[in-house]
């Protein structure tokens, strides 16, 4: 394809971020456009490509001029002059250029040329210039302008860098950011064999197992030839691990509710409640007293030497609600221990655990066959078998789904960790993060997710934090993030909290986020060699993060 002239580098060029050029005519090039600019770093170097785009264009015209009110209607032109007086200049940021030798994208340190050509660039270029490693790479979408049709450029994440290194998926609400996840996490799972858990506060996920059965998108529109080959793989995989007792698995609360859900196809949490430590605990129970805490302690270490593992839950809060002479009794209590055993105490200890219980309804009981094994949730590191897990929260309230997130978190990390019989590396992924990691109000689920985010990296556990509301997250936990993406905001909030947290956007890149269509995404990170504008490509299964039909529902009224 033979490039076009657009026009000329006017100005400073010092600035890569700022740049000016004049453009030939009205119709050369339009805003969100790449360029080109020919450019040599060192004297003793060849000339390279220096890819650019346009992120606004200014056009005015002096005969249109508001502060020349009503003299413009009075003007009378000779016969054939041509007084167009157009003012055309549009603003570039440079992405970068290829180093000859090593393939990196860099920033030019020399300034470019004034008065040096700029050009348009074709899909051959583009796809050479982001050129990705299929085989560590996951295929979020195509480039947007190049998504369709013979002119395709693909656009990879990288695996390794996209999962240990964290990821925020930020975007009000109806942007897409839960499909654009959707379709992150059934590849990662299966193209690349992975291990996902969902916290899913809506049962948006959990959709994908509706009735027990896995539920395919059938309604795709599929653009990309890619997506047409690799879907039905994805499907073939997710059946086949499914069948292998890996692929998609739902965990819940002990509640009919969900059985309905899943056809019996869900697995009940049932967590063992004397594996949590102290702060862990201090942190469900929020509130309890020092006097509180110890007789709490006190009965804790009694139950786990009394009785064998698993142990029944409801067994330490007969023991807190009794008369408490059975822990007076025992011969292992030192007399300040004793003295602390106040009645009252454990009388309120009792009561706040029985609410935490009712709540959650995620504990360990004799009632149940088997306590929730979290090597068998995500796989033991020998295990070769790709797993989708969906924790579906849907219905319980926000203190519940934080005490089984940070529980299930918590148990992950620390399995990560063990040195003889790890877990496999998984990527955690916080749905509406902003309940499970708010910004200047208490959670439950906030230091455990904090955790992950400081060292989950080096045992090999990663997470995604998706919001609607930026600003409501926890700066520190998405500061940790180094992979964004970005798609609908028009909250000037959450734009600044971007801006604030982030190194990775400039100015430009916020002031085109309000004008986003649903699907697309500005992606900037680890996991990609340059900031793109991608638009997210099809799912293979089926998500229940979209609006309903309100009008179908609705119905006539027929009397």
């Amino acid at each position: 394809m033979k490039q076009r002239h657009l026009g000329k580098l006017v100005g400073n060029t010092g600035d890569p971020k700022n740049l000016m050029m004049i453009l030939n005519s009205s119709f050369a090039a339009r805003r969100g456009e790449f360029i080109r600019i020919r450019h040599r770093e060192l004297e003793d170097e060849p000339e390279a490509n220096v890819l650019g785009r346009i992120v606004s264009i200014h056009r005015s015209n002096v005969l249109y001029n508001s502060g020349l009110g009503s003299s413009v209607t009075e003007l009378e032109l000779l016969p054939g002059a041509q007084i167009t007086g157009e003012n055309l200049h549009a603003k570039l940021e440079v992405v970068g250029y290829k180093d000859p030798v090593t393939g990196q994208i860099r920033m030019p340190r020399r300034p470019l040329d004034p008065g040096a050509n700029v050009e348009t660039v074709d899909f051959q270029f583009l796809s050479s210039f982001y050129e990705f490693r299929e085989d560590t790479g996951l295929h979020l979408g195509n480039l947007v302008g190049y998504d369709r049709g013979e002119n395709i450029v693909p656009v990879y994440l990288d695996v390794p860098n996209l999962v240990t290194e964290h990821l925020a998926v930020l975007a009000m609400t109806g942007a897409g950011k839960s499909y654009t996840v959707g379709r992150i996490i059934e590849r990662l799972v299966t193209l690349n064999n992975g291990t996902v858990v969902v916290f899913d506060p809506h049962g948006e996920y959990g959709k994908a197992l509706a009735g027990g059965r896995i539920q395919f998108n059938e309604q795709n529109e599929v653009a990309d030839p890619r997506d047409e080959r690799v879907l039905p793989q994805i499907q073939k995989l997710l059946w086949r691990l499914t069948e292998a007792g890996a692929g998609i698995q739902a965990y819940t609360p002990q509640s009919s509710s969900f059985q309905a859900k899943y056809a019996s196809a869900n697995h009940e949490l049932a967590l063992q409640f004397d594996q949590f430590e102290m702060d862990d605990l201090s942190e469900i129970l929020p509130g309890l007293t020092e006097p509180q805490e110890r007789v709490l302690d006190v009965a804790i270490r009694y139950w786990r030497q009394q009785e064998k593992s698993p142990r029944d839950i409801n067994q330490l809060r007969d023991l807190l609600s009794g008369d408490l002479q059975e822990l007076r009794d025992w011969k292992e209590l030192t007399e300040a221990e004793g003295r602390a055993l106040n009645s009252r105490s454990a009388a309120v200890a009792s009561i706040k655990l029985r609410r935490l219980l009712n709540d959650a309804q995620a504990f360990y009981s004799k009632a149940l066959a088997a306590p929730t094994n979290i090597a068998d949730m995500v796989g033991r590191r020998s295990d070769k078998r790709g797993r989708l897990v969906i924790i579906d929260l849907q219905g319980l309230s926000d203190n519940a789904k934080q005490v089984i997130t940070a529980l299930v978190s918590s148990e992950i990390l620390k399995a990560a960790s063990n040195k003889t019989n790890p877990i496999r590396p998984c990527f955690l992924v916080y749905e509406e993060g902003h309940t499970f990691a708010p910004s200047g109000q208490p959670a439950i689920s906030l230091r455990i997710i904090k955790k992950v985010a400081g060292e989950g990296r080096k045992f090999g556990v990663g997470f995604a934090v998706i919001s609607q509301r930026p600003s409501k997250l926890d700066a520190d936990v998405t500061s940790q993030c180094n992979t964004i993406i970005a798609m609908r905001l028009k909250n000037p909030d959450d734009q600044r909290f971007i801006l604030r947290v982030s190194d990775m956007f400039s100015k430009a890149d916020i002031d085109e986020l309000p004008s986003l269509s649903t699907g697309e995404a500005l992606v900037t990170g680890r996991a990609i060699p340059a900031p793109l504008l991608v638009k997210v490509g099809a799912k293979a299964l089926v998500h229940g993060g979209a609006s309903p039909e309100v009008l179908e529902m609705w119905g006539h009224f027929d009397g």
